[in-house]
């Protein structure tokens, strides 16, 4: 099985066999995950943290958060707690993502199972984002790279 460098502990039999499991189409995505670098979260002493207002794409309900600028996160994640907080709908992913921190150890809830998709608003700027839903500890929103 081909994956990315960074993600070959994660290619074990155990996978092989969820892998087997699926539909063609599904076991395609899979693969195409596999092939992407691991989502790699960094927490450091110095922080930007900038004001957003995010809007839920089903409901439209507005929220107005203060976001930490990660330049070390390949993603833009946000907290499993606001998401039960505030009620936010999500969407399953057909496969889980392994989130890793910035010193390789795995993140607590150790992979990504669903995501949300909002409306982002930073200044005059918007665009809709999909953020993945993991524990983000002190933090609500984590704006990565992407």
């Amino acid at each position: 099985m081909w994956a990315h460098s960074l993600r070959a502990e994660e290619c074990t039999k155990e996978k092989l066999n969820e892998l087997n499991g699926m539909t063609d189409n599904k076991v395609l995505i899979a693969l195409k995950v596999l092939e992407e670098p691991p989502i790699l979260r960094k927490m450091g002493d110095k922080q930007l943290n900038i004001r957003v207002k995010l809007s839920t794409t089903d409901t439209h309900r507005t929220f107005c958060k203060q976001a930490l600028v990660d330049s070390g996160s390949l993603t833009s994640c946000i907290s499993w707690k606001f998401i039960k907080e505030n009620l936010i709908n999500t969407r399953q992913l057909l496969f889980p993502i392994t989130f890793y921190n910035a010193d390789g150890s795995t993140n607590k809830d150790e992979s990504v199972t669903e995501v949300t998709e909002m409306n982002m608003t930073i200044s005059d700027h918007q665009e809709l984002i999909q953020l993945s839903v993991t524990n983000l500890g002190n933090h609500d929103l984590f704006l990565g790279y992407d």
